[in-house]
């Protein structure tokens, strides 16, 4: 090899050295995962459909979701139950939609409508494509809103924000496609408000708890603890809160593991008599 051809290879791994510290993480994305259900179709929608998930994921990926440094990969998975709703001049689809991060962040949606034309590719400046792009925009940021509220207090904020701003829009801006969106911009703006924010401050307690297991464990002890304590005051004055249902769910086990013969356990005999689940695993584990 000739000097020349070993400075070049150095210059070009100087170049590579140089981009991957100012360009960021490839893991720092939002990364999509669609599934469509075909069969409540007619069998020529269906073949012509047969595509529209990977459509969907492509659309999701190319997009710039972020600028922040969020350090993983965040997991939008959405599912698709379509029904035919088209016109003799226009190719319409009426959905079921069931939006989550695979998870503790989960929403269902069954007044979603909008065009798509079979073979097109969804791009967001194609106008008539709204009502199918501010669907996906709007739950995209919905889950990132509840992602980011992991990673610090109401850092979530700014993407609830954005969907909220696309319900709004598109309340008034799609015409025929409006079904639905006053239900979405209540849910953003309930998200957003007073009542919520207990639950978004919960989550921040127990995900900085979790950051500190095996670094400092009595830390991790003592904010995951609180964070149980903030559910089960949520849970005692409503019962039926959905959100807090639903995260207890995910992390049932994961808090029995951390706060189990601890000094702070006493704080799992308070969720376990909110949550019957929780009771069971208690009772069950061993000492």
């Amino acid at each position: 090899m000739t000097l020349t051809q070993r400075l070049a290879i150095t210059v070009a791994l100087l170049v590579v050295i140089f981009l991957a510290g100012v360009m960021p993480a490839s893991a720092q994305k939002v990364v999509p995962r669609v599934k469509t259900i075909l069969q409540t179709l007619p069998l020529e929608k269906q073949e012509w459909m047969r595509d529209f998930h990977e459509r969907v994921e492509s659309y999701i990926r190319a997009r710039d979701w972020h600028d922040k440094n969020y350090g993983g990969e965040i997991h939008v998975n959405m599912e698709f139950l379509l029904q035919d709703n088209s016109t003799s001049s226009e190719e319409r689809y009426s959905v079921n939609l069931l939006v989550s991060n695979g998870e503790d962040l989960q929403y269902f949606d069954k007044r979603c409508r909008f065009k798509y034309t079979h073979g097109e590719q969804i791009s967001v400046n194609d106008p008539e494509q709204l009502p199918l792009t501010n669907l996906i925009d709007f739950y995209v940021y919905l889950i990132l809103g509840g992602e980011f509220d992991k990673r610090g207090t109401l850092e979530g904020t700014p993407f609830y924000e954005k969907a909220r701003d696309i319900a709004q829009h598109a309340r008034y801006g799609l015409g025929r496609f409006v079904e639905g969106w006053d239900l979405r911009e209540k849910l953003v703006k309930d998200l957003l408000s007073d009542a919520h924010r207990p639950f978004r401050e919960m989550v921040d307690y127990y995900f900085y708890g979790l950051s500190l297991v095996g670094e400092d464990d009595a830390q991790a002890r003592k904010y995951c603890a609180e964070a149980v304590n903030l559910l089960v005051n949520l849970l005692s004055q409503q019962p039926k809160n959905d959100h807090a249902a639903k995260f207890v769910d995910a992390h049932r086990r994961e808090m029995i593991a951390v706060l189990a013969n601890s000094p702070e356990a006493a704080v799992l005999h308070r969720l376990a008599q909110v949550d019957s689940a929780t009771a069971k695993a208690v009772t069950a584990r061993p000492e």
